[in-house]
């Protein structure tokens, strides 16, 4: 389309403006309502993370005391050696749900623990609890890892429609209105000096039949 400013004043013009300004309204009302599902959406996320972090944190600060017993108990080379066996097996699939044509991921884990990887001789329980924290670590990063993916999408997406929201409300929709306006005042000047001269014709015949 051609730069509306440089449009030519004509009816047919003014007509498609019009319709292309309201048109670029219902746009703006769309995404200032998608704007606003987004935001909802994204608060309410937010304050999922806040909670997952601080479970994330507990977890990890249970764990790195179970490990630091499992070394004072056993020495650190034999934790090491335990270590190097696998303890679960990780299922995990993902699924997607749409939040205002956004996709957020939706991860559903599980953790199979393994058998022990060792005999009972020369072990300590210690060992089995850091090996049992561990686990947990792994569980509460599926749902923090899933919330934190969804926070950073959104906000991704908030802010492409933010972008749209402020070009339509402060450059594009102002831009229509100021065509129409500039059209609308010369067609009207053309009218005024249409009639003007239509009434001085008709001036000008009525003295002629005199």
């Amino acid at each position: 389309m051609a730069d509306i400013d440089q449009l030519p004043p004509t009816r047919t013009v003014l007509l498609q403006l019009r319709s292309d300004l309201r048109e670029a309204e219902q746009g703006y009302g769309l995404l200032e309502r998608k704007r606003e599902v987004l935001l909802q959406e994204l608060w309410g996320l937010l304050r999922q993370v806040e909670q997952s972090e601080k479970d994330v944190r507990k977890r990890f600060e249970a764990a790195y005391r179970a490990l630091r017993r499992a070394r004072l108990a056993l020495g650190s080379e034999r934790v090491l050696w335990s270590a190097l066996a696998p303890a679960a097996y990780t299922h995990y699939a993902i699924e997607l749900r749409n939040v205002m044509g956004v996709a957020l991921p939706q991860l559903h884990l599980r953790i199979e623990p393994l058998p022990l990887p060792y005999s009972g001789w020369g072990t300590s329980t210690t060992l089995d609890e850091a090996r049992e924290r561990w686990l947990e670590v792994g569980e509460i990063l599926g749902t923090w890892t899933e919330v934190v993916g969804a926070v950073w999408r959104l906000a991704a997406e908030l802010e492409r429609t933010q972008r749209r929201v402020n070009a339509l409300k402060h450059v594009l929709i102002p831009r229509y209105e100021r065509a129409i306006q500039r059209i609308e005042a010369v067609l009207e000047e053309q009218e005024r000096e249409s009639f003007m001269q239509a009434k001085r014709v008709k001036r000008k015949r009525g003295d002629e039949g005199e």
